[in-house]
């Protein structure tokens, strides 16, 4: 089996005009994966968080009247 061309190499051999396109789903890509990376973080942070708050009861049904 042939050794795969590197990706640098095919963008070369690539057209102008299909070049931007290359380079537009590229960042595409790479701005799913980041946002998708912060999303993870962000759950986990909050996850590690509130870790033993779960069984905390900050208020009674007493503290839910109505005034």
């Amino acid at each position: 089996m042939a050794a795969p061309v590197p990706l640098e190499e095919l963008v070369k051999r690539v057209p102008e005009e299909i070049r931007v396109q290359v380079y537009d789903f590229v960042s595409y890509l790479l701005e799913k994966h980041f946002r998708e990376e912060d999303r993870e973080w962000s759950e986990f942070s909050l996850k590690e968080a509130m870790r033993g708050f779960e069984e905390v009861l900050l208020y009674t049904e007493a503290d839910l009247k109505e005034r």
